[in-house]
């Protein structure tokens, strides 16, 4: 995989997710791209290259979530969307040799599995950071289940999402130079 193109659409990636996406908003249903980086990747990529990839990916979500401390004071927390991307790219590499990597309706099935996974290692470990005293959880949800029904929602969203922007990277599979990896034609 040739690291340039990689930075290149991780930082599109990114910034359409936290800056553009509002555009497209239903409600407090808010699609991802980040996921469906990340699930092309990992279908594409050798497993190391893929689980870095995706560490990547996460660690640079965490940088652009802010959360407030006691009322005021704002910080970001890395853990919660970078263990949730190792996770769910985890989950999805032993899947990708059963799936047909160029086939644009497997992102959109894979990006929702791939979210939901993140989904639920990013609720729990902010409901264990949510034990110290004056941080609670960064969702307005008020309870933890109608966050997850919100983030599943999302998934499902960018999982419809996924199938247009998969079409868009399957096209441009030949600029990343990937390497043989267990895919499926």
């Amino acid at each position: 995989m040739r690291l340039t193109v990689f930075i290149v659409f991780l930082v599109l990636a990114v910034v359409l997710d936290t800056r553009f996406m509002e555009a497209f908003r239903i409600g407090p249903i808010l699609p991802s791209i980040s996921g469906t980086l990340a699930v092309f990747v990992v279908l594409c990529a050798p497993a190391q290259v893929a689980l870095w990839a995706c560490f990547t990916i996460g660690l640079l979500l965490d940088f652009s979530d802010f959360a407030i401390y006691q009322g005021t004071t704002t910080y970001c927390l890395v853990g919660p969307y970078t263990l949730g991307f190792v996770f769910g790219a985890n989950l999805v590499l032993p899947l990708r040799s059963m799936v047909f990597s160029r086939n644009p309706l497997t992102f959109g099935i894979l990006t929702v599995l791939f979210l939901l996974a993140v989904s639920v290692l990013y609720i729990a470990l902010w409901q264990f950071r949510g034990l110290y005293p004056g941080s609670p959880p960064p969702w307005v949800e008020p309870t933890v289940l109608g966050e997850l029904g919100r983030r599943l929602l999302c998934a499902l969203y960018s999982g419809a999402l996924a199938i247009p922007v998969g079409w868009v990277l399957v096209l441009s599979r030949p600029v990343w130079g990937f390497g043989g990896a267990a895919t499926r034609r």
